[in-house]
């Protein structure tokens, strides 16, 4: 049986971890867990009904600055309450031109990304997530 910090996600049967593959780096489940609190609706999470940020809630709400500004500090104050061994570094909104322009379609070229660059603490250990945010 393998030793790791805890399981993978999506879930991912392993027999050389055991019954799952397990993240093995404090970088890896750290990132997972950002992850996790970015994408997780409030409410969704049983016993804790204020955890997660619910980026896919924005779906369909028209982008504009004060827009992006809200679910910046939705990030910052759920990163604060929840994973106190992150520090938000920067938080960008970047259209799909931009980010990558030699996307494949029209459709990936006008989705909106979110970049979250963090560190994570006491290791000083600097990380940028991006997940797209309007598709």
């Amino acid at each position: 049986m393998g030793v790791g910090i805890g399981p993978k996600l999506p879930l991912v049967y392993d027999s050389t971890d055991g019954p799952y593959l397990l993240t093995k780096t404090l970088k890896g489940e750290m990132v997972q867990n950002f992850k996790n609190l970015l994408l997780t609706n409030p409410g969704e999470k049983m016993m804790d009904p204020d955890f997660g940020v619910g980026l896919q809630s924005y779906l369909f709400e028209n982008a504009h600055p004060s827009l992006y500004e809200d679910i910046a500090e939705k990030i910052r104050s759920q990163t604060d309450k929840y994973m106190n061994a992150i520090e938000i570094v920067d938080i960008r909104f970047t259209d799909g031109a931009e980010w990558a322009p030699d996307m494949q379609t029209s459709a990936d070229a006008h989705s909106l990304y979110i970049q979250v660059a963090f560190k994570i603490l006491p290791r000083e250990i600097v990380n940028v997530l991006t997940l797209p945010l309007f598709t």
